[in-house]
């Protein structure tokens, strides 16, 4: 049966899309949590101002079996329009969302849509994982001036069904370590706890998440990623979103009643989420984040998940656990040879420039600190 592409553009349509979208999730094992109703619809409301909702949808008589969640929006400022999915900024795998059976028509299918339509100048495609039908449309140079590059590093580890196997795996000194820390906080501070918040203790510990991550990179001079408050009121919605499907896991350490630590991290699939962490300065010498972090691991071990998702970036505090690393990329697709497109395509190579530059920077910083 012939595939038909067609739009959503308004949020009435996007709505009624939610049972389908949500349908076709659940067909195809690949999609991580990024790309779920609840993420793009929580993001859409938060950050959707002054952006024009562009979501291709793939269909097969009546079955949806493709959806690109896309939006156009002026680029920094600019009159320049680029096209995105919707996600970006917060997301760590930006993907379209595919039938199995036919994830490699729909894709170029979609793709032959946006490269035919109007209304933008460059289609910016970032943090496209490696399993993604995408990069067999752009192989196939099925479309034009379609291309990609490699964007960010993603660390994981693979989880066995044991911690004691995870731990024989780990080195002496940071199996010590773990053990160590973790004594040190207890004997120091005896009614320490380090545990899962529970529904009700959510706004405490989102306002801690937000509060500690802020003190940490204060303590360095350098701003976080949390500081926005349009980014906070996208955490809050998703988190209880999170929480009510039983998806969110907000580690936090209490001492004396207050928290001290946080680990935002979430599981869906078999695969652990670590998203972010927040830690009080004033605790560094118990070494909150290694001790949270194996928190983590444990519990993603004791639930059965397969994979430990430390997210993008080299961050030296993940490569301690010893990770492999899988590579994102960046689908570019210029809407045609024009000024306006040849503009964009400059004007991201001069992002991605400053980008790199600015993360080593921060990181140069992180160690200074530490130092």
């Amino acid at each position: 049966m012939p595939l038909t592409v067609t739009e959503v553009r308004d949020a009435a349509g996007l709505a009624s899309l939610r049972s389908q979208w949500e349908a076709l999730t659940e067909r195809n094992p690949d999609t991580t949590l990024y790309q779920t109703w609840d993420w793009n619809d929580a993001w859409w409301k938060t950050f959707g101002r002054r952006k024009r909702l562009r979501v291709v949808v793939a269909t097969e008589g009546q079955d949806v079996v493709g959806i690109a969640p896309l939006y156009v929006g002026r680029h920094l400022g600019t009159p320049l329009k680029r096209m995105a999915f919707m996600g970006t900024g917060v997301s760590d795998y930006l993907d379209v969302i595919t039938d199995p059976g036919c994830a490699p028509d729909a894709c170029g299918a979609m793709i032959e849509h946006i490269a035919a339509e109007r209304g933008y100048d460059l289609a910016d495609l970032q943090q496209v994982p490696p399993w993604s039908p995408l990069h067999g449309v752009c192989a196939s140079d099925r479309v034009a001036g379609l291309h990609m590059r490699s964007m960010e590093v993603c660390p994981h580890l693979r989880l066995p069904d044991l911690w004691d196997t995870f731990a024989s795996s780990l080195g002496k000194r940071l199996r010590s370590n773990v053990s160590y820390y973790e004594r040190l906080l207890k004997r120091t501070f005896a009614d320490a706890e380090t545990y899962l918040a529970t529904p009700e203790e959510l706004n405490e510990a989102m306002d801690a998440l937000f509060d500690l991550h802020a003190r940490r990179w204060r303590s360095r001079k350098l701003p976080g990623v949390l500081r926005g408050q349009a980014t906070q009121r996208f955490h809050r919605d998703i988190s209880a979103r999170l929480a009510a499907l039983g998806r969110l896991r907000l580690h936090v350490t209490r001492v004396g009643g207050r928290i001290v630590a946080t680990l935002y991290c979430f599981a869906y699939r078999l695969r652990y989420y670590y998203y972010l962490g927040g830690f009080d300065p004033e605790y560094s010498r118990f070494s909150l984040g290694t001790t949270l972090t194996a928190a983590a691991i444990r519990q993603a071990i004791t639930e059965g998940c397969k994979d430990f998702d430390f997210l993008r970036g080299h961050e030296p505090y993940k490569y301690r656990w010893s990770p492999q690393e899988r590579h994102n990329a960046q689908c570019l697709l210029p809407r045609n040879r024009g000024l306006r497109s040849t503009a964009m395509l400059r004007l991201n190579r001069i992002e991605r420039f400053v980008e790199h530059r600015v993360k080593a920077y921060v990181e140069g910083r992180g160690r200074a600190a530490k130092g």
